[in-house]
Parts: structure tokens; C-alpha cells; sequence
């Protein structure tokens, strides 16, 4: 029962999504009688395909009556929705639950020795959490876009209040900046349409006194309204310029403001967001950071879409719920507020995001609003990119290790003073888990070429059976959520199939960066950033490709032996095989694609990206190779488990779900439910399958033993593996990731 359950929650999930991505989203009303009706209409037309499929109608009410009162559940509550993304939403979060439980089952049952067990139990409690991110993905899209009523302000711009201008002190933090740069941003300070306001300037470490002098002077030209801090061997980076800046703010300043000394900044800045603090406990306004310079070529282009991925997705979504991330850039932040909480900590380098969890924490309100207002300069090489990333990673990992007991669900009973609500803490737990779906899918790649090279050699091994299912469902969430990722990039930044495209594999490029970024922020207290291989003299061209040599190798290698698995053993288990290791290596291939593209692009604007160099320096090449000798570590205990012999048939196997051909499922075997013959089937075995994440995530799954078939026909060969989705990132991605700076 349990295999055709998932399979009619599989259909119910199927049928729902489509249509609410082909339309069902754009209705804007929503009734409890409405929904139940539309939950009954969707569970009846995947009763039609089970009943002609399986029969077995008894079992198959059984399930929908279930399923209408999970349905039912979340129809009260999410009252908010419409009806399509409630039953869309429940059908997802069913078969998902379902093909859980399924892999734990066949995980659980499967007669295995110790240590092939203990690594089928490790990728099932991988392939779970993917799931569980693919889930946060989905309920972020259907939030933002089946969402009738918003409970909290959501419009572009603050109305007004007569009288009300509190002193703001803008801070601009600096060092070894273009002098253009920063003259650029400092002239349209000086442009605000603001009464009562101040700007700080605070360089620090600098070693080229020209350099400082020259911004130095451009203050003093502004005006006295503008103060210039020079300071030397100050410890703490940004953050510790910015503390130093807040010791100095006026007295009479009850607003600071955070300013990248790269940005153009709008006149109607401070008149726009300061009326959100006549609300005393508000802690921060937000909004979007904007960039500019980005239409010159496709990287530039993609790079942008996916900045605005998460200010025009993730933000608003969180924002609804009182847990946006403050992003230092084109935000406000109370000073009695960040005083409370003691300043921005100096250990962590994502420092804004991090302050924002703390005020948060004491109970303080948020608010971002979306209308940009200023555009500053963002990486253009992807040199400068991966970087980039490989910062917000890992201040992300910083966040999270230390702040996670403060994300459980028992944190009250803890703490006190712990004022998150449990929203709050969701999207902030959520944001740093996305982070590490780019290590599970550089484990997966590892145990893909395992099994590749192992075919070429050995012939097929196993560690868990792959059945049917593991291959079917699998495949069906990595069609459905990349579908949904692009259907979201076109509808909600307005772009073209094919920039949608490439956006979407721009977050994929960075996998390698960020899976560093997790090992480094897992093992490094303190702030570091990633140092990429350089050679003097070399070429544009060569140097594009020489900072992405690992991403380049690992692609490469995954394509060679899978296909080299196809060419010696040629069978379908291999071309499907060759064709999930293809679809693995274009994640990693894409990174110097799109680092050529960068260093051909017809013009590059001054850049700053000095700020990225800031703190221990990690050498790409030294953070790689413990990286592999983490892989090397995997390999050689499933070498070992796969040598040691397995247990014979144990009585336990029982409880194995039974397997439904392939021909059932597709409609191409028609037998009587009388006439099925029962007798476990043995099926072929091999690697990892593949459950998708928002950040193209492939995970592994191997299968039960014992196969039921419900009809009396023989089952079609399995296939080796089954690909999986991509987030991404913050964020993520669908960052991380959500992609979360």
C-alpha cells in the first residue's frame, strides 16, 4: 500500500502544481467552501489515474480520505492563500512525506552489514534534508504568489509624517578604495533631501596616504555636515570601523545609517524610510540593494538577476513575517537599538545580517520595503563573484554555529530573554541550512563517479537497492521544482525564457565556492577569505579559466566517467547513469563558462574589491585538497562496506514496500487485480538517486530486495540513478539558494 500511496500523492502533487503555475495562481479570492472544493476536484482526478491503474478501489478512498483531511488542515491553516496554493501546497508536503517514509523503509529493511548500513542511513538523513529545503523553496514561491492578503505593510513607500526628522548619521566604512569610487557616493550624500543628517566617513588601514588624503579633502569640500576618520592598525575590519564610527555619532543621532562606499545614492532616500521609525519598536527598515552597470553581458546580466532574486522573492516573504535579514547597504537601524545589543560584533564578517538576528531576538520589529533606492557597483569577474560568495557563505556558517540554540523550537524554555517568534526563527535557520546543499551535492558527485568507475571495472555494486520508485519520483521533483525555479525567475523579474536560463545556472556556477565556504566556516573561527590561483603575465582568458581549474577538473572528470561507464558496459543502467553525471557535471562546468564570459565582456566599470580581501586569507588550492581528503575518506568506508559480506535474508525484510512495474505506472500492462502474481522480484542495484533542492541538489538513495509486483508482468529495468533538482543563495538561493548576503 505504501508504494501506490506515494504514487497516487506523487499524481496529486503533479496536478496541482501544473495548474496552479499555468494559472491558478492569479486568482485573487479565496473561501474555505472553495477550497475544499478544488482540494476534492484534484484528489479525484488522481483517483481516475490510480483506479485505472491499480484498481483497488477500497485502498485507494482509504488514501483520499487522508489526503482530504491533510488537505483539509492546511486549508484552515493557511487562510490567507488561495485555494490553489493551499492544496498544492498540502499535496507537495504529502508525497513529500510520503517518499521519506518510503526511504526509511527500504533504508531500514534492507539486510546490510554494519558499515553499508550506517552509509545508507547517512544519505538518507542527507536525501531528508534536501527534501526539507526543496519544501522551503516551494512554500517561499507560493507564498509570495498565491498569497491573497498581506498582513503586514507591503508597498514601496512609507506615507509621510509632518514634523517628524530624527537625526540620521550615515556611516561609510572604507579602505583602499578608488577615490572615484568613493567621491561618487559621498556626492550624492550631499544630494539627500533631508534636513538633519550627518556623514561619516571612516578609513581604515589604508596603507596609501594619497589614497585616503584625496577622500579626506572631498569631505572637507562637502561641507560640515561631513566628518572624515582616518584610522590605522585598527583591528575588526568593516565592523570595527563601523564601531568605531558609532562612539562618534552626535549624541543628538537617533538613526544610523550603513553606506558601501560604491553606492549612488537617491535624494529621497532618508525622506522615504525614516517615518518607519515613529513606530518605537521598530529595530531596522530594509531595501533592496540595486546595482549598476550590469546590461553589458550575459554574466553581468545573470549576476543582477540573481541579486534580485532574493530582495524580490525572499524578502518580501520573510518581511511578511517579521524576519527579514538586515543588510547593511540602503538600510536604517535604530542606534538605541544596536547600542542594546552591543555594537556589530567584529568575529563575524557578515556582520548586518547577524546584528539583525540579535535585535530581533529583544523583540524589536522589522520592515523592508521594496523600492530601490541607490545602485552600487557589484562584482564584475567571476573571480570577484565566487569570492563574494564564498563570504556570505561563510558568515552565514558563522551565524549559525553560533546562534543555532537560539533557532530551536525549545529556545524560550532556554532563554528568557529569546524573543523570536517561531517564524522568525524558521527563516533564519532555513537560511542557514540552504548553505550546505551544495556539499551534499558535491558527496553525490563523489559516490557518482564511484559507481561509474566501479562499473567500468567491477561490474555493479550496491549499497541500497534502487527501486522503481527511487527512481521515478526522484526524477518527477527534479522536473517539477526546476520548472517552478524558472517559472519564477520569468514571472517575478519579468525576463526571458532563456535569461531565466542562465540566471538560474549563475547560481549553480558557485557551488564549488560555497561547499568551501561551509568546510572553511565549520573549521574557522574567524573571518577568512578565498584566495584564488594566480600567475603573473597570463592572458585575460587564461587567467578566467585558471580561477576556476577545480570546478573545471571536477565537471570534466564526472563527464569522462560517465560516459567511460556507457562506452565499456553499454546498457540502459549506464546511459541513464551517463546522463545523471552529465546533468552533475554542468553544475560545475558552469562556472568557467561563465567566468570567460566575464573577462570578454567589451568593458569593465572601476571596481571595488578590496572589501572581499579582508580578514585570513584561505588559498583555494589548500581549502580543495582537504576537501578531497574528506571525499577520499567517503570512498574508501564505502569500498570497505561494500567488500564486507552481507547478511543473509533476515525475517525483517518483510516490512520492505513492494515494488509496481514500470509498465503499470505508464498505463502498458493491464492485468486483473486477480490474477497479480505476488512473489518478490529481486531488482538490479547500484548508486545514489538524486532528490532535487533549489540549488540543483542530487541525492542518493539504493533499494529494497524484495519486489511486490501488483500485476503478473515482468518489471522493466531499473535505471541507475535519478537526477534531482538544483536553490540560490542566500542565498538561498531559490538562493540560500536562497542567496542571503
Amino acid at each position: 500500500m505504501l508504494t501506490r500511496s506515494l504514487y497516487l500523492a506523487a499524481g496529486w502533487f503533479v496536478i496541482s502544481l501544473v495548474i496552479t503555475l499555468m494559472g491558478g495562481y492569479r486568482v485573487r479570492s479565496g473561501r474555505f467552501v472553495r477550497s475544499l472544493f478544488w482540494l476534492a476536484v484534484v484528489i479525484f482526478l488522481g483517483d481516475l489515474w490510480a483506479f485505472f491503474t491499480f484498481g483497488l478501489p477500497a485502498e485507494i478512498l482509504v488514501m483520499s480520505g487522508i489526503a482530504f483531511s491533510f488537505g483539509t488542515a492546511w486549508v484552515i491553516k493557511l487562510p490567507n492563500w488561495n485555494a490553489h496554493g493551499q492544496v498544492t501546497w498540502a499535496m507537495t508536503l504529502l508525497a513529500t512525506l510520503l517518499f521519506i517514509i518510503y526511504t526509511f523503509m527500504v533504508t531500514a529493511f534492507t539486510p546490510l552489514n554494519m558499515i553499508s548500513f550506517i552509509i545508507a542511513l547517512d544519505f538518507f538523513l542527507i536525501e531528508a534534508l534536501a527534501l526539507v529545503m526543496a519544501l522551503t523553496h516551494t512554500y517561499e514561491s507560493l507564498e509570495l504568489f498565491c498569497r491573497i492578503r498581506w498582513l503586514r505593510y507591503r508597498n514601496e513607500s512609507l506615507p509621510p509624517i509632518p514634523g517628524y526628522a530624527p537625526m540620521v548619521s550615515l556611516h561609510v566604512p572604507a579602505y583602499n578604495e578608488p577615490p572615484e569610487v568613493v567621491a561618487a557616493t559621498l556626492k550624492s550624500l550631499a544630494q539627500l533631501d533631508y534636513p538633519n543628517y550627518e556623514v561619516l566617513v571612516v578609513d581604515n588601514n589604508t596603507p596609501n596616504q594619497e589614497n585616503w588624503t584625496a577622500i579626506r579633502n572631498l569631505c572637507l569640500a562637502l561641507g560640515p555636515k561631513f566628518h572624515f576618520i582616518h584610522l590605522d592598525k585598527w583591528p575588526g575590519y568593516k565592523s570595527g570601523a563601523l564601531n568605531f564610527a558609532l562612539t562618534h555619532t552626535a549624541p543628538e543621532a537617533e538613526i544610523i545609517g550603513s553606506i558601501d562606499a560604491d553606492y549612488i545614492v537617491d535624494p529621497g532616500f532618508l525622506k522615504a524610510l525614516v517615518p518607519a521609525f515613529a513606530n518605537p519598536r521598530l529595530g531596522f527598515v530594509q531595501a533592496p540593494q540595486d546595482y549598476r552597470g550590469y546590461t553589458d553581458n550575459p554574466f553581468t546580466e545573470s549576476t543582477y538577476h540573481g541579486y534580485k532574486y532574493f530582495f524580490d522573492i525572499s524578502m518580501p516573504v520573510r518581511n511578511e513575517y517579521n524576519a527579514i535579514i538586515f543588510c547593511g547597504t540602503m538600510g536604517l537601524i535604530r542606534k538605541s537599538a544596536l547600542q542594546e545589543v552591543g555594537g556589530w560584533d567584529e568575529w563575524c564578517i557578515t556582520e548586518d545580517a547577524e546584528a539583525s538576528l540579535r535585535i530581533l531576538k529583544r523583540g524589536y520589529k522589522s520592515l523592508y520595503v521594496k523600492h530601490s533606492y541607490g545602485r552600487g557597483l557589484m562584482p564584475y569577474t567571476f573571480e570577484g563573484l565566487k569570492k563574494q560568495r564564498f563570504r556570505w557563505c561563510f558568515g552565514g556558517i558563522q551565524i549559525l554555529k553560533k546562534h543555532w540554540s537560539a533557532l530551536m523550537p525549545w529556545a524560550h524554555q532556554l532563554d528568557s530573554q529569546n524573543r523570536l517568534t517561531a517564524s522568525q526563527r524558521y527563516f533564519y535557520l532555513v537560511g542557514g541550512l540552504q548553505w550546505f546543499t551544495d556539499v551534499v551535492n558535491f558527496i553525490f558527485g563523489i559516490f557518482l563517479a564511484l559507481g561509474a568507475v566501479a562499473s567500468i571495472f567491477y561490474g555493479w555494486f550496491s549499497v541500497r537497492p534502487l527501486t522503481i520508485p527511487l527512481l521515478v519520483i526522484p526524477a518527477l521533483f527534479l522536473f517539477l521544482h526546476l520548472w517552478r525555479f524558472l517559472w519564477v525567475l520569468r514571472h517575478i523579474l519579468h525576463v526571458s525564457r532563456r535569461v531565466a536560463l542562465r540566471s538560474m545556472y549563475n547560481f549553480f556556477s558557485l557551488g564549488w565556492a560555497v561547499t568551501l565556504a561551509c568546510i572553511q566556516g565549520l573549521i574557522q573561527k574567524k573571518g577568512v577569505f578565498l584566495r584564488t590561483p594566480k600567475v603573473q603575465g597570463e592572458s585575460k582568458t587564461l587567467h578566467a579559466l585558471r580561477v576556476t581549474q577545480w570546478e573545471a577538473l571536477i565537471g570534466l572528470s564526472l563527464l569522462g566517467f560517465g560516459w567511460a561507464a556507457f562506452i565499456v558496459r553499454p546498457d540502459f543502467k549506464t546511459f541513464w547513469l551517463a546522463v545523471l553525471m552529465a546533468w552533475q557535471a554542468s553544475l560545475y562546468l558552469a562556472a568557467p563558462y561563465y567566468s570567460l564570459l566575464s573577462a570578454r565582456a567589451p568593458r569593465q566599470p572601476v571596481t571595488r574589491l578590496a572589501d572581499l580581501d579582508r580578514g585570513q586569507p584561505v588559498m583555494e588550492n589548500k581549502a580543495a585538497r582537504w576537501a578531497w581528503i574528506a571525499a577520499m575518506f567517503l570512498v574508501t568506508v564505502a569500498v570497505v562496506g561494500l567488500l564486507i559480506p552481507q547478511p543473509e535474508q533476515p525475517s525483517y525484510t518483510q516490512y520492505q514496500p513492494v515494488e509496481v512495474p514500470p509498465g503499470i505506472l505508464f498505463g502498458l500492462e493491464q492485468v486483473p487485480i486477480e490474477q497479480r502474481d505476488n512473489t518478490p522480484t529481486p531488482l538490479p542495484t547500484l548508486l545514489p538517486t538524486i532528490i532535487p533542492t533549489e540549488t540543483a541538489l542530487p541525492l542518493p538513495t539504493l533499494p529494497p530486495p524484495t519486489v511486490e509486483p501488483p500485476t503478473a508482468v515482468p518489471t522493466l529495468p531499473a535505471p541507475t540513478s535519478a537526477p534531482t533538482e538544483p536553490p540560490p543563495t542566500s542565498a538561498p538561493a531559490e538562493p540560500p539558494p536562497t542567496v542571503t548576503p
